[in-house]
């Protein structure tokens, strides 16, 4: 950047172009500032100090910065809610490297950028033509840059392929959930010190936070994997196995006077059954104090 060159001004990342000077160069400041006159329509003459960072260019490159830049507004009209984001970060930080795709960079909030195309086909089982042909996107420098619709799709693909750590990952957070929800949680303030959070405060904000991540990660690894149906299969099998073996052992029990025992063994064996209800981890509402159940508990007077 010379004195007296002309480049590419922005107030915003968005917004028009504008040509101006530069008159003088003040980057070694605190902070850093470029002086510069505007020499178009009606800022025409204007002396203003501007941040380097606004300045996007020589002014012999405006049209391939403004084509760059109306494909960048193409790709930013959609923004994902705190959910999908949440949910998109999830799957990316756990199956998708960095090398492969990354998402939040450029101009774009959540936009992607994939860099490597056979790898990316390799992680979600489908072509990277099936994510570009959905959605607006372009392609700048060898990287295919999607907006945040493209960004669900490729995570939503990487779940499908390969559902088992998300659902690990899901699993093991509700059973931190459950336990803050039974008795609260130790958390650090604005200040950085540490305080505790109520069991209600932890239940609501798993309502309004946590839930609604999960099931939608549920929801993108599908009702099943590649050979989820042969293991229920098996499952199922196995459970009819295991009844009939316990009721030939109770009936052999019965046969041998051990009455009690036999009753013991099919009581155990039906109460704590693992059903698909028990087997999920439940987060439950905390009790409030007039909810809790009465304990009466008998003791001898004292004066006796």
């Amino acid at each position: 950047m010379n004195v007296g060159d002309a480049w590419i001004f922005r107030a915003r990342d968005m917004a028009p172009s504008e040509r101006v000077r530069v008159v003088a160069d003040q980057r070694e400041g605190r902070p850093p500032r470029v002086e510069v006159e505007f020499l178009d329509d009606q800022k025409a003459g204007t002396v203003k100090k501007v941040s380097p960072s606004r300045l996007c260019g020589p002014w012999s490159g405006v049209a391939t910065f403004d084509a760059l830049m109306a494909n960048w507004a193409r790709v930013s009209v959609h923004e994902l809610d705190e959910t999908e984001e949440t949910a998109v970060y999830t799957v990316f930080e756990r199956l998708v490297p960095r090398t492969i795709a990354t998402v939040g960079m450029g101009y774009s909030r959540n936009c992607l950028g994939i860099h490597d195309m056979a790898a990316l086909e390799a992680t979600t089982g489908r072509p990277v033509a099936h994510f570009v042909d959905a959605v607006p996107s372009f392609r700048d420098n060898g990287t295919w840059w999607l907006p945040s619709e493209g960004a669900v799709l490729v995570a939503e693909a990487a779940c499908r392929a390969a559902p088992v750590p998300i659902l690990d990952c899901v699993t093991e957070e509700e059973r931190q959930e459950r336990e803050a929800c039974k008795r609260g949680k130790r958390r650090k303030d604005l200040d950085g010190n540490s305080c505790a959070s109520s069991s209600e405060w932890e239940y609501r904000l798993y309502l309004e936070l946590g839930r609604p991540v999960y099931e939608l990660l549920r929801q993108w690894c599908g009702h099943r994997a590649v050979s989820f149906y042969d293991r229920l299969g098996a499952a199922e099998a196995e459970i009819q196995r295991l009844d009939e073996l316990i009721a030939r052992a109770a009936d052999a029990m019965r046969s041998n006077n051990l009455d009690s025992h036999a009753r013991w063994l099919d009581d155990e064996h039906e109460r704590d059954r693992v059903t698909p209800f028990t087997i999920r981890p439940t987060v439950d509402r905390p009790l409030s104090p007039d909810e809790l159940p009465l304990q009466t508990v008998y003791r001898r007077r004292w004066w006796r």
